[in-house]
């Protein structure tokens, strides 16, 4: 795995923190029976988890994740998909290996998401009840530690803790488990005695690279919470694919200082011809979205401005609405909306472009492909 794409959240607990693998811990269900996990018990974990667990694959980046959904949708690590470039495959248990596209990154809590193209996948995980997770559980992580698929270990959870996570968001309630992991767990899921996923295995704190006792997962409200964000903005931007396509006119465009993308402020030979079909502001490191046109490629992409309805994911997770923030294009950092017109100039109508944004103050991110559009004739 690429050690070097471990994100900054694991790099602040320090600095010999090296991207790998798992976190583990069982509900509080199995605390009463954590002295009492049968071999028999285990064995049956072992093999749902064998079945449901996945080896993703993207260029020479390598990590495990796991079946989530009902329409094989796959949870990993934002550090495992950052780190390969190419097509992303998924090896299954049966050793069958299935392409796949990313449909969401959130790098503050190291999540990413991937859908199938193509191909049955297994039945998911359960996810376990957040509020289940206590200290002393006793919990199993699985994945593909250096390439051997199918890898069980055994531990406790041994605490919670909060740590700062990309962007100076923090990251509540991660599991620390001393359950062995190693290179290549990123992104495997840790379970219960019950066999649910209580969480994401996203690092381990070593100074040589190998299992010291000190691991850590993402806890799995926030894997709920990012799924739930995932289907209700595909929902949104199928809704919105069945609306007419409408543009903005020159009498509805914001004043200067509250301006439109594109803008009109830039020098004509500045201005790109494609068209993101949002009415912004700049905001401390960003551009918030204030309106979405009704049609456009922002719309069909699911992004939401402020007046829209917050996602589930907001009230999920107990953060501010203000709208969509956008702070990357394809990789390229926007501050303003004047960085957003630059990184749009030379696209052509039809190009994909791949948009992160912040929700709730930078406390919960993504990432969304919008296919862009010809810039109204009238904004010209």
């Amino acid at each position: 795995m690429n050690n070097t794409s471990l994100p900054r959240h694991t790099r602040a607990l320090s600095a010999t923190l090296l991207a790998v693998v798992l976190s583990l811990a069982p509900s509080v269900a199995g605390v009463a029976r954590a002295q009492d996990l049968t071999d028999a018990r285990r064995i049956a974990i072992a093999e749902a988890l064998n079945t449901s667990t996945v080896a993703v694959m993207i260029g020479r980046g390598s990590g495990s994740g796991f079946v989530a959904t009902a329409d094989g949708w796959v949870v990993t690590n934002a550090h495992v998909v950052q780190s390969g470039r190419g097509q992303a495959q998924l090896r299954l248990g049966s050793g069958q290996v299935v392409p796949a596209r990313v449909l969401a990154v959130d790098p503050t809590h190291d999540l990413a998401i991937l859908a199938p193209v193509g191909g049955a996948m297994p039945a998911p995980l359960p996810l376990a009840d957040p509020e289940t997770v206590r200290v002393g559980q006793t919990v199993l992580a699985f994945g593909s530690p250096f390439g051997l698929d199918g890898t069980l270990t055994q531990g406790i959870v041994s605490a919670r803790r909060d740590l700062p996570g990309v962007g100076g968001g923090q990251v509540h309630g991660l599991i620390q488990t001393d359950a062995t992991i190693n290179p290549g767990n990123s992104g495997g899921p840790l379970v219960n005695t019950r066999g649910e996923v209580i969480g994401v295995n996203t690092a381990i704190l070593s100074r040589t690279g190998g299992s010291h006792g000190i691991g850590f997962a993402v806890p799995v409200n926030y894997v709920k919470a990012l799924l739930d964000e995932v289907h209700e903005r595909l929902e949104v931007a199928e809704a919105q694919a069945q609306r007419p396509h409408a543009v903005a006119t020159r009498d509805a465009a914001p004043q200067p200082s509250r301006n439109a993308v594109p803008s009109r402020s830039e020098p004509p030979d500045a201005a790109p011809a494609v068209w993101l079909g949002v009415y912004a502001v700049d905001v401390g490191g960003g551009v918030r979205i204030e309106r979405v046109v009704p049609g456009a490629a922002a719309a069909r992409a699911g992004l939401l401005g402020r007046a829209d309805p917050a996602p589930r994911a907001v009230a999920q997770l107990g953060v501010p609405w203000t709208g969509h923030i956008i702070y990357a294009v394809d990789g390229q950092r926007v501050r303003s909306l004047a960085e957003l017109q630059r990184v749009l100039v030379g696209r052509r109508p039809g190009d994909r472009v791949r948009v992160a944004v912040a929700i709730g103050d930078g406390r919960l991110n993504g990432e969304t492909f919008v296919e862009l559009d010809p810039r109204p004739a009238e904004d010209r």
